[in-house]
Formats: structure tokens, C-alpha cells, sequence
């Protein structure tokens, strides 16, 4: 479907976690650790009685994981893949991956910079770039070519 539009590139920004698992106690680990560090960087940025964390926790987070760990089959919407399960995916489909500009990650880095938190960490993965929270990566972005 992708394909057809014919778009010079293609952007993917995915959370990187495998919350795609047929199995209720593998999905359940993994959305423990992973919504554990995305509930640790929240904690680090905005003071605990922020109004805005409250709605982002309440609107994004809580239906997400609800979704994750309390539906199957066609119910369960929320199946996120780590990156080098979407790499599979895309080379599949006939895409090439395409590194992100050096421009595109000085600005990543430049942006967050401006943060005063240190736990984030930006790490480049053979053309992408991964946001993370202390060890763990938490988003994945690559562009892809048709």
C-alpha cells in the first residue's frame, strides 16, 4: 500500500518494544519494562504533580497498556516491533534503508540538549537513531527508500 503512493521516502518512528507477542506473559514482561523506563523518564522530567504528565499518562499510557496486557486478537490494536523486526519488514517490502543525515542527528542531540535531564540517550544504529531512558532504548527512527 506504501509502495503504490510512490513517496520518496518513507519515515518510521516506532516505540521499541515487542508488544506484538502471541503470548499474554511475554507481552506482560516486556510492557513492565518498557513502560517502567518510559514511568522513570516521566519522573526525571516533570515534577509529580504536573498537570500535563497526568493527561499524557492518563489519554497515551494507560490505554496503550490496557490494550497490551487486557486484548487479544483483533481487540488488541497496540503491537509495536522492535526496529530490527520493522528492518525485516521493510527489506521485505523491497525498501532500502536510508541513514538519517549527520544534519538530523547533530539536531537530535542540539534538541535534546536543551532538556536538563541526563538520563535520555541518543544512539545511532546502523543509519537510525534510538531515544532512550538510561540502558533502554525506548523509540526507534529510520527512513527507507522504495
Amino acid at each position: 500500500m506504501i509502495r503504490d503512493q510512490a513517496p520518496n521516502i518513507v519515515t518510521l518512528v516506532e516505540q521499541e518494544a515487542s508488544h506484538n507477542g502471541p503470548y499474554f506473559l511475554g507481552r506482560f514482561l516486556e510492557a513492565l519494562h518498557y513502560y517502567s523506563a518510559i514511568f522513570d523518564s516521566l519522573d526525571a522530567t516533570f515534577p509529580p504533580d504536573s498537570a500535563q504528565r497526568a493527561k499524557v499518562e492518563q489519554y497515551i499510557f494507560a490505554p496503550e497498556i490496557r490494550n497490551i496486557v487486557a486484548c487479544e486478537g483483533v481487540e488488541r490494536t497496540e503491537r509495536h516491533e522492535r526496529l530490527e523486526k520493522w528492518r525485516k519488514l521493510m527489506e521485505g517490502k523491497g525498501f532500502k534503508g536510508v541513514p538519517l543525515s549527520s544534519n538530523a542527528v547533530t539536531q537530535s542531540k542540539i534538541l535534546l540538549g536543551l532538556y536538563s535531564c541526563d538520563g535520555y540517550r541518543l544512539t545511532e544504529d546502523k543509519g537510525c537513531l534510538l531515544l532512550g531512558w538510561q540502558d533502554r532504548a525506548i523509540l526507534a527512527a529510520s527512513a527507507w527508500r522504495c
